[in-house]
């Protein structure tokens, strides 16, 4: 696993207007939480989208360099947790993180990939995938960028679910593992609806005009040939 790694410093003050002139700065503000007392943090907003746009909200160990007023840098290994945008724009408004201990196990969501084009699509099915994320337990130091699962030989009808998910070494599956992945499911058959005839419609060729409600069924033609 890849650690990624972000420079910020201890932010003095808070509150809206703190905030606000901050953004006005190119800055984002943030906090850590999870380890001793929660600590305001600031950051280089471009820097922090890049961080955010590469992670692609999965949970992936982040080494943040934070320096204090006065103070030489300290390295905080934290998990992204929490991001907030603006409604338009998508731009940051703010971000936790979660000091975690790189000795200790930690409980994270990673998310599942397919490999591969399933046989059953030649035959018109479509995959579908069920479900995106599973939940781990590992070491921070450890955690998989993603888990991928090859599905090439599915037919139609054919799924696969967390137990065929091969887990890297130090890292323990926590979601059921009969929670399907992955099916490929037949194609949707429109059904045939006959057509509706209206009262008083033109008869289609070679069919029998429509009666109206209430009129008997007509009597088989009699054959007026004379006897004898």
């Amino acid at each position: 696993m890849t650690e990624m790694t972000l420079a910020a410093t201890v932010r003095q003050g808070t509150g809206k207007s703190v905030a606000r002139k901050l953004r006005q700065a190119g800055q984002v503000p943030g906090i850590i939480y999870g380890v001793g007392d929660p600590v305001p943090i600031q950051f280089n907003a471009r820097e922090a989208g890049h961080l955010v746009h590469a992670l692609h909200g999965s949970e992936r160990l982040i080494s943040l360099q934070l320096a204090g007023e006065g103070e030489q840098a300290t390295q905080r290994h934290v998990l992204l947790k929490d991001v907030q945008v603006t409604p338009v724009g998508a731009k940051l408004v703010h971000i936790d993180f979660h000091e975690v201990d790189v000795k200790k196990t930690v409980h994270v969501a990673v998310e599942v990939h397919a490999l591969g084009k399933p046989v059953g699509e030649k035959e018109g099915g479509i995959l579908q995938q069920v479900t995106y994320e599973v939940s781990v337990q590992c070491l921070p130091t450890i955690i998989p960028e993603q888990l991928s699962l090859d599905v090439s030989e599915l037919q139609i009808g054919d799924s696969l679910h967390v137990s065929d998910l091969v887990m890297p070494e130090g890292v323990t599956m926590l979601t059921p593992e009969e929670e399907t992945l992955f099916v490929v499911v037949a194609p949707r058959v429109e059904e045939e609806v006959a057509p509706v005839v209206e009262p008083g419609a033109e008869p289609v060729e070679g069919e029998a005009p429509a009666a109206a409600p209430g009129t008997p069924a007509p009597e088989a033609a009699k054959d007026t040939k004379a006897e004898g």
